[in-house]
């Protein structure tokens, strides 16, 4: 089965949505200086033009971008946010679990031309990203086709295991706290614009009692699946599709 599995009864990975120059700065560096007390890094997921009105929270930081850099220089690993997080369809994707979106329902080429431009202004901050999310966790078989050509991961999706699907290297994301259910790797999504005190407390303390539990994003092809591990792809194929039945129960008597 492997020992790079074996080792990890459980593990964290933490990925902060929503970057960029007008987000609550005083929030991001609140989080990043509890990561930095006990030397974790992050994926970041950074907006390349953001022009989406809600997620303005202040004005726009004149060092963020050398900050950015800064940060993944550290170890930080910078996923694209999609492009200008501006949702113009109502299509959930394959998720389905937000029936808004930038990219799903759009055909192959709308969706090539948003990623690329994207990538490109990121690379032109002097970023490098290696992996890409789609805001609302809305993305379809267009977006996948496009996000493998470009050589990038994806950090969405129901799962245990980072695992090479049809070439592409998806990263489960399931919960935005550390729960777990005591086996698998997880990525704890985190948005710090609407974190409160008692958010930021709350992971603090968890992070304290549990930091060793927690692996940078530069590691996570050594926990991913490989093809010879039948029985974890299979509880890891079991635990995805049991998880969106649960889903669409719950949203069938909360609706």
């Amino acid at each position: 089965m492997g020992k790079s599995i074996d080792k990890m009864a459980y593990k964290f990975i933490i990925r902060i949505d929503d970057v960029h120059p007008e987000m609550n700065h005083n929030h991001f560096n609140r989080l990043l200086e509890i990561l930095n007390d006990f030397s974790i890094h992050s994926i970041l997921g950074v907006i390349p033009e953001n022009k989406d009105s809600s997620l303005k929270k202040a004005p726009k930081e004149k060092d963020f971008w050398e900050k950015i850099i800064a940060l993944q220089n550290q170890g930080f690993v910078i996923a694209q946010h999609g492009y200008q997080h501006l949702y113009d369809t109502s299509n959930g994707g394959i998720l389905n679990l937000n029936q808004q979106s930038e990219f799903a329902g759009h055909s192959y080429l709308i969706q090539k031309e948003k990623i690329m431009l994207g990538k490109i202004k990121l690379e032109q901050k002097g970023l490098r990203p290696s992996l890409f999310m789609a805001p609302s966790h809305s993305f379809d078989y267009n977006t996948l086709r496009v996000v493998k050509e470009l050589d990038y991961g994806i950090t969405d999706g129901f799962g245990l295991w980072p695992r090479y699907k049809n070439g592409l290297l998806c990263i489960p994301q399931l919960f935005a706290s550390p729960f777990h259910f005591g086996v698998g790797l997880y990525t704890v999504c985190l948005h710090t614009d609407s974190m409160k005190d008692s958010d930021f407390l709350s992971i603090q303390q968890y992070i304290k009692k549990n930091h060793k539990r927690f692996i940078s994003p530069n590691q996570i092809k050594k926990y991913t699946l490989k093809k010879n591990q039948y029985l974890y792809i299979l509880i890891d194929y079991l635990v995805g599709y049991l998880l969106k039945i649960l889903l669409k129960i719950k949203r069938k008597f909360s609706s």
